[in-house]
């Protein structure tokens, strides 16, 4: 009779490896992407600070980006920049009804420059309400002012 010898198995630590460096590619290209999206500017920082801190419903996030004199170059969302002009602003409404349609209760979050002029920002709140009724939405669109935090 022949005696097998029991061996035990060790797992080894390369597979764990391998993960844990795939986790970590992933989310350095992930925070890369995430902050192509978001446009340098000095927001409003409020005093006293009269603002809630947003909570974590779904957000469209308008950048107005800074122009000449306070004044608008263009608007960013989604990665795409959207002119001032009438086309620009019909194109904005178009991204903005899509991303309604997945999800009637995001929110628009404005980002502007402290310096941008109320005129640059006006045109994206017109936009929004046109793409919620575009999209069908039966309940106003909810809109948010991005300031910095107080310190």
């Amino acid at each position: 009779m022949r005696v097998r010898a029991k061996h035990m198995s060790v797992p080894g630590i390369t597979p764990l490896v391998d993960v844990v460096f795939l986790l970590i590619v992933f989310f350095v290209l992930v925070s890369r992407v995430v902050d192509l999206d978001r446009v340098r500017m000095d927001l409003p920082a409020p005093d006293p600070a009269a603002t809630l801190p947003r909570d974590q419903a779904a957000a469209a996030v308008v950048n107005v980006m800074p122009g000449d004199a306070g004044h608008a170059a263009g608007y960013r969302f989604n990665g795409v920049v959207h002119g001032v002009d009438d086309a620009g602003r019909a194109s904005l409404q178009a991204a903005l009804a899509a991303e309604f349609a997945q999800d009637d209760t995001t929110a628009v979050v404005v980002r502007a420059d402290r310096a941008a002029s109320s005129g640059s920002v006006l045109p994206v709140l017109h936009v929004a309400r046109r793409a919620a009724a575009h999209a069908g939405l039966t309940h106003p669109v909810r809109v948010e002012l991005a300031v910095e935090a107080a310190r």
